[in-house]
Order: C-alpha cells, then structure tokens, then sequence
C-alpha cells in the first residue's frame, strides 16, 4: 500500500462504532446510577448539629465534584462514540463517492466492454 494512499475498513468502523455506543450507554447509566446513590447520601453527616454544619460544606463540594467528573467522563466516551460514528459516515460518503465517479467516468469514456473507446483521439 503506498505511504500516501487512503485506506479505511467500513466493516471495522462499523464494528467499532457499536462497541463504543454500547461503552457509552454502560457509561452513561453508571454515571446515573453514581449519581441517584450518592445523591441519597447528603444526609449522612447530619442536618443541624455542629458536626453537620461543619461537614456539609466538604461534602456537598466532594459529591458535586465527584458529579461533575463522573458526567465528564461519560460525556467525554460519548463524544468518542459520535466522532467514530461521523469518521465512519466520512468514510462511507467518501467511498461511494469513489465508486460513483468510476462508474461516471467509464459511462462518460464510451468503454463499452469490447475494448473500444467511442470518443475521438
């Protein structure tokens, strides 16, 4: 294969593609899952005693954080999904493109299968 040649299997893109939506769709009903358990945390270091009005500030921070990471995360594998997904559509588009012009050109070169060429040399 030369060095500058384009070259792109659709069947492993395919492949791939759907491992990656299924990756994704683990990833984002983790997250959800993360975030209705640790969401029914809040409560733990109390509500109104001192130790409460001490812990609830760090808390709230570190499930926040811990939220918004996780949601990073997720959306982070998501958008691998969508970029293989549109790198595979390019891939697709860009063939049958290939393939269509072959077939215009060899309407458009009169080749009509004997060897002959209709046009004019």
């Amino acid at each position: 294969m030369s060095e500058n040649a384009y070259y792109a299997s659709p069947p492993a893109l395919v492949a791939g593609t759907r491992q990656i939506e299924q990756i994704s769709r683990l990833a984002t009903d983790m997250i959800n899952e993360f975030i209705t358990d640790v969401s029914a945390t809040s409560d733990w270091p109390g509500q109104n005693d001192s130790y409460a009005k001490q812990m609830l500030p760090q808390e709230k921070q570190q499930r926040e954080g811990s939220i918004t990471t996780g949601t990073s995360l997720s959306e982070a594998i998501v958008g691998v999904g969508d970029g293989t997904l549109a790198n595979l559509k390019s891939v697709l588009g860009t063939q049958s493109g290939v393939v269509d012009a072959i077939h215009d050109s060899s309407i458009n070169s009169g080749d009509t299968g004997d060897g002959s060429h209709g046009g004019k040399h």
